[in-house]
């Protein structure tokens, strides 16, 4: 059995140490739910957060990174607050490869949590930019659209997509990235994918697979 954190796909928590206005050593925690929520943030977590969302804009991959983490982390502690559940996932993997991942079910009718939908929005927005060079990144953003499918279905087709790109990556090439254990991951992603053909029509998804397919082809090694 595997618990991972509230950014359950990527399996990890991000702690930061950076330097605040009075020079002094200031910890931020990414999953600390008082700090990402705050009103207002906190000034030294505020200027880190505009800082990298800047750079992410321009493609940087580590900022890309740190604010999907934030992100991400930011909607977990919201459905928690608003839902009185758990924000955390646990994935239960059997000796046959078989898992199966009980999650927060997702916050009724988000759009009209403001601070809510915009942490979806902008969870979906940074891990599908991010999932251009990490396949983990690509699933997760593919569960998240998944999970609130009813408020994106716009987001349908690039979630199929971004899965099934990770899926050819690391499971059909069976390209290995990083210290990802690849029996989980490609569960996940056979799981996210299942559901979402489901979604889309079969002339599109035609599409969308020679996309996902180029995608892996042109991955660089790591």
């Amino acid at each position: 059995m595997k618990i991972s954190p509230k950014i359950s796909q990527l399996g990890f928590l991000i702690c930061m140490v950076l330097n605040s206005a009075s020079s002094q050593a200031a910890k931020i925690s990414l999953d600390d739910c008082d700090l990402i929520t705050a009103k207002p943030l906190r000034a030294d977590f505020q200027t880190w957060l505009n800082k990298n969302r800047k750079l992410a804009g321009e493609g940087n991959v580590e900022a890309l990174t740190m604010v999907a983490a934030e992100a991400n982390n930011r909607l977990a502690c919201l459905e928690e607050k608003v839902t009185e559940k758990s924000g955390w996932s646990m994935t239960m993997t059997s000796a046959d490869g078989t898992s199966e991942t009980t999650s927060n079910p997702g916050i009724p009718n988000i759009k009209k949590n403001p601070d809510a939908y915009a942490a979806l929005k902008d969870a979906v927005k940074y891990t599908h930019l991010a999932g251009a060079s990490d396949p983990a990144y690509r699933g997760m953003s593919a569960q998240l659209v998944l999970r609130y499918q009813t408020t994106l279905p716009e987001a349908l087709e690039t979630a199929y997509e971004d899965v099934a790109g990770a899926n050819q990556l690391e499971c059909v090439l069976k390209r290995k990235f990083g210290k990802r254990d690849a029996q989980y991951a490609c569960a996940s992603h056979r799981s996210t994918l299942a559901q979402l053909t489901t979604k889309i029509p079969a002339e599109r998804r035609a599409a969308l697979d020679q996309k996902a397919q180029q995608w892996a082809a042109d991955f660089p090694a790591k």
